[in-house]
């Protein structure tokens, strides 16, 4: 190292400069103040502390970094909450993260951390913290801070109602939805009328929870793997050296894959609607606009109903991270890209659709032959049991599309995203952090005979959500 560079290493400081956010003589502000010398990737930890914050049940507050010089890691509550305290999830953004929890009663300690904060060093340069848009709530749910509107202090205009989603109660389902728009400026989810969605909305939510009974909400389908088909381990041929056979098909491959289940029909729209009224979150105009292109369920009404004698019609018009939801939901998950062919295949190699080598429209729903979708099951099954494998809806994999992926294939159990591994534990939900375009698999309806192939591969975002789009789940032996 030169002495150039070991003495602007030294000599660096972190400076944290403190915005505060106070409420009377209720204070909020960062500690420390500097993190002395810190070295790429070392990881650091700050607190957001409150003084003099009795009775204090909530807050809200962001922390604004350079994203140039540090990367935002985790948060921990911080135990200043009494009993009963809950951390809402962290909201990031590319330069900003966004904390918030709310209590059922007031601290009786008015002095203690709110969060931890860890973040680690990306690039050694100087760099601060800046704390802003902090929000502190009593047990009702009322701020004494003042919010602006374009420069203006917001007037209010009456609260609205604590059931956000419309389903007839107060209950976790509305606290989710409040909680997923913190920060934005009105909307049915402002449930205090005071301009903004934030923790005071939340307070009151958790205050009103029960007050009207909730509806039996539907229950997911069982978990007695009713519907779904065993694939035996083993190994086959995947991909295709046939002349039709895209660059990405090739070359072919042994790959082994483990036992697992898979779903002998695509998921029909009955069954979405199931999961809807279980989730409201996930109805028609009610989902971040993020998790999907503008067109989810575009063919159902604002009721949330799809169209008459349709019901076991397969589900389209559905993103990647709808499936997703859905498949969580049931207690299962999307099959990988080689789950998907080795089931599609039916344990027959050297074929190019699922029954053969030859393609007629008795077959399969492809080619606009019926211009539409199809009730599953209306072709025969695969020598697996499984219908619909080629053509009605292309199926959602969990697989990033990789084009060039079969030339560095694993042999055993692949999967085109290594980051995907971290995320096949749904029980995170992480999986709405995923930006990379997904494979889909077994073509549509709409496709013309070279697309319905078993082998054929096609990717795209996940926030796809398409009239030929569908799926049907998987899910491992020993969940």
């Amino acid at each position: 190292m030169s002495c150039k560079r070991f003495l602007y290493v030294i000599g660096f400081i972190f400076g944290l400069f403190v915005l505060v956010g106070s409420v009377g003589a209720q204070t909020v502000s960062i500690f420390p103040e500097t993190v002395n010398s810190p070295v790429r990737g070392q990881q650091f930890a700050v607190a957001l502390r409150i003084t003099n914050g009795r009775n204090v049940a909530g807050y809200q507050a962001t922390v604004n970094f350079d994203s140039t010089a540090l990367r935002f890691v985790s948060s921990v509550n911080g135990g200043y909450l009494p009993a009963g305290g809950f951390a809402v999830p962290v909201i990031k953004g590319a330069s900003s993260v966004t904390v918030a929890a709310q209590a059922l009663s007031g601290s009786s300690n008015g002095n203690g951390t709110l969060v931890n904060l860890t973040f680690e060093v990306v690039s050694v340069k100087a760099s601060t913290l800046q704390l802003s848009l902090v929000t502190l709530t009593d047990p009702e749910g009322r701020t004494s801070l003042p919010r602006r509107v374009n420069g203006k202090v917001a007037s209010g205009g009456g609260a609205g109602s604590a059931d956000v989603n419309g389903d007839g109660a107060v209950n976790v389902n509305d606290f989710a939805l409040v909680a997923s728009r913190l920060g934005r400026r009105g909307g049915v989810e402002d449930v205090n009328g005071d301009g903004t969605v934030d923790v005071g909305d939340l307070a009151l939510v958790v205050k009103l929870i029960g007050t009207e009974p909730p509806p039996p909400p539907p229950s997911p389908p069982s978990s007695s793997l009713e519907g779904m088909v065993l694939i035996p381990a083993g190994a086959f041929q995947m991909g295709s050296n046939d002349p039709e056979a895209l660059t990405s098909e090739q070359p072919i491959h042994t790959v082994y894959v483990d036992a697992f289940y898979i779903d002998a029909h695509e998921v029909t729209n009955a069954d979405f609607k199931r999961f809807v009224l279980a989730n409201p979150q996930w109805r028609k105009n009610r989902i971040p606009r993020f998790l999907h292109n503008g067109n989810y369920l575009s063919y159902w009404d604002n009721s949330n109903n799809y169209p008459p004698g349709e019901a076991n019609h397969p589900v389209v018009y559905v993103s990647w991270y709808a499936a997703m939801a859905y498949a969580k939901w049931a207690g299962k998950r999307l099959p990988t890209e080689a789950e998907w062919e080795k089931a599609a295949r039916g344990g027959r190699s050297g074929l190019n659709y699922p029954w053969g080598n030859t393609i007629h429209s008795t077959y399969a729903n492809y080619g606009n032959n019926v211009k539409d979708t199809r009730e599953v099951g209306s072709y025969a099954a695969n020598s697996y049991g499984l219908y619909d494998m080629s053509g009605n809806v292309w199926e959602w994999c969990l697989d990033k599309y990789d084009q060039d992926f079969y030339f560095s294939s694993p042999s055993r159990n692949p999967l085109s995203d290594v980051d995907t591994i971290v995320y096949l534990s749904l029980i995170t939900g992480n999986y709405i952090n995923l930006k990379s375009s997904r494979v889909l698999r077994g073509g549509s309806w709409s496709s013309p005979s070279r697309y319905i192939r078993v082998s054929d591969r096609y990717g795209s975002a996940p926030i796809s959500a398409y009239p030929s789009y569908g799926f049907r789940c998987a899910r491992d032996v020993f969940p």
